[in-house]
This record gives structure tokens, sequence and C-alpha cells, in this order.
């Protein structure tokens, strides 16, 4: 989550990730002819990369479409910026620190794919969420051979070291008070291995005997569970509990950098006191259902945690199982998020991204057997540099009485203990207020 405000007048809209291309026009297309692998030589003179943006654009913007590189029937995407507290009630967006890929061929197979979320948090942190967006794909290709032979292994290895590469590159200073999550799905076949460092979380959706069962793939990493907080105050580090009004638990470091999650990549100073970038590695078998009737696995959901703060894991399953279409049943999902967010927090919403794929997943859509065109470039980026802040909608604004400057200060200290992942409220480092007009220019 982060932190930063603006009086801009602009008037951002969400909008599906694949309706926006790059600006030098739909990219290229080439004919596989086999069914599982592209060209080897060619996948290492170029990675698959092209990227479709999914920028939060003006209303009445107008630009050239083309389709997703995949079928969005089967998996759909949406990311919506989040909101801060304005001056007299208004309400602001922020900057979308929520980042994600979708890479399918994935180092050219159309049996694997590779779906990440990252969570940006603190003053810049969707810095640390879009290396983590670009880097990781290519270390994980790079590694392809060791990542078929022991995924585990292979995935932890590499998560550790995007952080290493966070903390020791050019964003090294940033990075020591902000970061990202991430939670990173490699599928090949009907396995799927799940690594997750934080509260973003991936589940599976299941008909079992006829009713639908959500299944949690990944664990949300909260400061407070046992095993973590055991980590965190061996490592010298205190842990302050949960507590009621949606105060969550934190990892403390230096007094006044207040984590609530106990795994993350970048977070430099709480890295002293316990934090780690180690993510937690499990392993499932999918079974799709036989038919329409059967009883099998249905759709997988990875999503950052503006998803599951008011939504449930099964209460999500059950939206998403009202729709056929998997970019429509993305919509809902965000939409339903966002409008619990304005019910429970206000003129507060944390940014919400989800990916939602419909299960069989890894098969090529009648193309390569077929001789149907196959996108050879198939790298989707969710949420690739946005910038700009800007105004809500009157209709998006909670109008808040008045208050007395002393309680005002008061809620805003409690506010910032609440929702802030690095809290420092109005602090040097905060970003709060401090964007000008030029700052709500798009690339």
């Amino acid at each position: 989550m982060g932190c930063a405000a603006s009086s801009s007048a602009k008037d951002p809209i969400e909008q599906p990730l694949s309706d926006v291309v790059p600006s030098d026009g739909p990219p290229s297309v080439k004919k596989v002819t086999s069914a599982s692998t592209l060209d080897a030589d060619e996948v290492q003179k170029k990675r698959l990369s092209i990227s479709y943006q999914a920028k939060e654009v003006e209303r009445g913007s107008t630009g050239r479409r083309s389709s997703a590189p995949f079928d969005k029937a089967h998996i759909g995407t949406k990311t919506r910026h989040g909101v801060m507290p304005g001056p007299r009630g208004t309400a602001n967006a922020k900057i979308n620190q929520d980042r994600g890929v979708v890479c399918w061929p994935f180092h050219g197979s159309l049996n694997e794919a590779l779906l990440c979320v990252f969570d940006g948090h603190g003053s810049k942190g969707e810095l640390a969420s879009e290396f983590c967006m670009k880097k990781l794909p290519e270390l994980l290709e790079a590694d392809h051979d060791a990542l078929v032979a022991d995924p585990v292994a292979c995935l932890t290895k590499n998560i550790i070291q995007l952080d290493k590469l966070l903390l020791g590159g050019d964003l090294g200073g940033l990075a020591m008070s902000m970061g990202t999550t991430s939670n990173v799905l490699y599928m090949k076949g009907n396995d799927v291995w799940v690594a997750c460092s934080g509260d973003s979380r991936a589940i599976k959706a299941s008909r079992v005997r006829g009713k639908l069962l959500a299944t949690d793939l990944s664990n949300d990493h909260k400061p407070d569970l046992p095993g973590e907080q055991a980590r965190i105050e061996a490592a010298g580090g205190r842990v302050s509990p949960g507590g009621p009004g949606g105060r969550p638990s934190r990892v403390w470091a230096n007094g006044r950098v207040g984590l609530a999650m106990s795994r993350s990549i970048g977070d430099g100073e709480c890295k002293k006191v316990g934090v780690i970038p180690d993510p937690e590695v499990q392993h499932f078998v999918l079974s799709p259902p036989k038919d329409d009737q059967s009883d099998g696995d249905l759709f997988v959901i990875v999503a950052s945690d503006g998803v599951w703060e008011f939504i449930p894991s099964q209460e999500a399953a059950e939206l998403v199982a009202t729709k056929d279409h998997a970019s429509n049943a993305c919509d809902l999902l965000v939409k339903e998020s966002a409008d619990r967010w304005r019910r429970e927090e206000g003129n507060y919403r944390d940014d919400i991204t989800a990916v939602i794929t419909y299960l069989p997943f890894l098969e090529d859509w009648g193309g390569a057997d077929s001789g149907a065109e196959v996108e050879e470039h198939n790298e989707i980026f969710i949420n690739q540099g946005t910038k700009g802040l800007a105004k809500m909608k009157s209709s998006e604004t909670v109008a808040a009485a008045p208050v007395s400057p002393t309680k005002a200060a008061a809620d805003g200290e409690e506010f910032a203990a609440r929702r802030l992942s690095v809290v420092n409220p109005y602090g040097e480092d905060d970003d709060w207020e401090k964007l000008g007009d030029d700052d709500n220019e798009e690339d």
C-alpha cells in the first residue's frame, strides 16, 4: 500500500490491461507448428517480452486496440488504483503500487505458464513492484533447466536473488524503507508451484460433490503467526499484535518502521529484524473436470490483498463462479472489492489487482494443432509504469463531517497506523500532497 495524493483534476478510469498496446502498434504474430515448444534458438535470441500495459488512462482518451495474446475468456486480468483521504472530506486517487505479469507460453513452451502479482508498499513502493515484475521472469527464464528439474529450489533461489538485486542495485537506498509482496505461480501441465512472500494470495476453486469449494494455495505471512513471530523475535525484532478496527500486527524496525507482513522483497531496515524474502513454496496438482457436471478444479485466482481484505477466499470463489468468462469475472471481483472498501473505509481504498485463469489453462485453444496463428509475444505486464495521481469523481467520494483540528490529527495518526504498510504518518519520506501537476502526466 502506498501513501500519496494530489490536487490534479484528472479523472482516471481502469481498463483491462489487454486493451492498451505499445505505442508502436500491435506486436507481430508467428505461426507455431509444434504443439508444445517454440523454436529454441529463437527463444534464446529474443525473449517473448512485448508488454501489454494496463494504464489507468483519462476518460475519453483513445488509442489503438488489440486482442490479448491469448483467450480473455480463459484468463482475465484487472487492476484498479487505490484511494487516499484528502482535505475536507475529499478522496484523491493514489499511485497504483500493484504490478503483475502473465507469461504464456513460458520459455517457449505451450505447456508452461507464469502468473505473478506484486503489491508494493511504502514511499515509492511501486518502483519495487515494477522492478520485480520485469526482473523475475528474466531470472526464471535464464534458469529454466533448474526450474523444470526442481521448481521449489529454483523459485526459492531466484526470489531471494531478486531481493538481493533490488537492495544492491540503483533502488537500494529507497528499498531500505519500501518493498513489495511477491506471489508467483509456475504452472507446468497440471502441476502448479505457488511461491509466496507476503500477503498477496492465490486460491483455487473446485467442484466437490457438486458444491463449490475454495482452497488457499498460499498463506498470508503476517508477523503474529507463531512461526513468523518466533523468527522475528529471535532476530531481535518486535511484533505488535493486531487490534480492533482492522489494525494489523506489525514487525518494527528502528522504532518507527512498522511492516504489516513478515516476508517481502526489499524493506532493508526490516531485514535486520527477521523479515525475510524467502518464499513459502507449495506444490499442487490440478485436476480440471472432465465435463460441465463433473467434479474437479475450475479456476485459479491470484490477487493482491486489496481483494482479500474484505472478501474471504470462499466468497471470492463464489463470485467468480457466477461468470463463465474470465475477464468478466475479474471485473466483477475487483468491482466488488472496491465497493467493500468504500463501505468499510470510506475515502481509503487499497490498490486492487486480480488474475483469474479458468481450467484447463495450459492448452493451445486449437491453435498449434490446427495451424492457426499463435502469438509469439505472449508476456502481459499488469500496470506498467503508472505515475499519475488525480482527484476522484464526486460519485466515488464519501463526504466527511467537519471535525476539530485535534481530532483530525488523531484520526490521521489512527488511519496511518491501521492502513499504511510502512508507518511514518505524514513524515519526511511520505509523498502526501507533495506531487504537483507535472507528476500526473503519463509516459
